[in-house]
């Protein structure tokens, strides 16, 4: 378990208005330890695992701002908010001994932190937004393919999502959270702003992107970008992560946003339940062809793809774009 400093009940934030909450005023002090310089500059040096837009104002002077108040910073066994260091150096707040025996026993450097270690502090903090170890593979889900996106194809595919109510990053914190995988398989996080991911979505070093969608202050769906060959991108938002009764409003959502870039839309899937989770839809979709067994809840096929299927002889299907689109029989 992470161990914690500087979470005082006067500055807020989490896990900061607890009753044993530790009181900010109670740690001033007139003067701090010898090696204060050193501590400073270890408690700067940390990994910022959690970021914030803004600024708070001292809470004991009422006078300097504290620029990221509430950003949140670690050394993979420590976590402390950024506005602790402000308070060390400008009250000398005195840190739990224990945290001073560690810093020293670092000789006052953050050691590395494994990528795997800063997903489980930020996840211990908080876990509401910790994905499933191991998602079920009949998760409902809402897949379409797309170009290969650069960058302003990034930025455009996101500008959708929002418009259709859904956001990439938390609508109060403005924070992103997830993580990107190279094609060798490692992983690293992902946090910051939007323009983190949508630079993330467009480099080619990265063959998956793995974030938060938020819908609304509260619920939030799995998003995964993955390159499919050289040329095309899949775009996937898993719907059970959504509580069943506001699922159909998320797969509003994302048909609003599909609608926006339905002209470069190479193939879609909406499978509420998961039944066709086994499916090969890339391949299916944009791949070398092939035939589907489970049937989803609505899938469109590029037009000129469609006689590839005779299991979709007996469909009637709907014109949307340059695809066909046909749904359950």
């Amino acid at each position: 378990m992470i161990k914690r400093a500087g979470f005082y009940r006067e500055i807020g934030g989490r896990a900061t208005t607890a009753d044993d909450a530790p009181s900010l005023r109670d740690a001033v002090q007139d003067s701090g330890p010898w090696d204060e310089d050193r501590v400073l500059a270890y408690l700067e040096s940390g990994l910022e695992i959690y970021s914030t837009m803004g600024a708070e104002r001292d809470v004991l002077t009422g006078e300097e701002w504290i620029a990221g108040s509430g950003s949140l910073m670690t050394d993979g066994t420590w976590l402390w908010p950024v506005d602790l260091t402000h308070y060390v150096r400008r009250h000398h707040a005195a840190l739990p001994q224990e945290f001073l025996d560690h810093i020293r026993a670092n000789d006052y450097t953050v050691p590395a932190v494994p990528d795997e270690q800063a997903r489980r502090v930020f996840w211990e903090e908080f876990p509401d937004t910790a994905p499933a170890a191991a998602p079920p593979k009949a998760a409902g889900f809402f897949t379409w393919y797309v170009p290969k996106l650069d960058g302003a194809r990034a930025h455009q595919l996101l500008t959708y999502l929002e418009t259709a109510g859904l956001f990439a990053v938390h609508p109060l914190t403005n924070a992103l959270f997830g993580f990107r995988e190279t094609p060798a398989g490692h992983r690293e996080p992902l946090m910051g702003e939007g323009a983190a991911l949508a630079a993330a979505l467009a480099d080619d070093r990265y063959s998956t992107i793995e974030f938060t969608c938020w819908k609304g202050y509260d619920q939030s769906l799995t998003g995964i970008v993955r390159r499919t060959d050289e040329t095309t991108q899949g775009i996937t938002l898993r719907l059970t992560d959504v509580p069943a009764p506001d699922r159909e409003e998320a797969v509003a959502a994302l048909v609003r946003t599909l609608d926006q870039g339905a002209a470069d839309c190479r193939g879609f899937v909406i499978d509420r339940a998961g039944v066709s989770a086994a499916q090969d839809w890339d391949r299916i979709l944009v791949g070398d062809g092939g035939h589907f067994t489970v049937w989803p809840d609505t899938v469109g096929i590029l037009r000129d793809r469609v006689g590839d299927h005779p299991e979709l002889a007996d469909s009637k299907p709907t014109a949307y774009g340059p695809l066909d689109v046909f749904h359950r029989p």
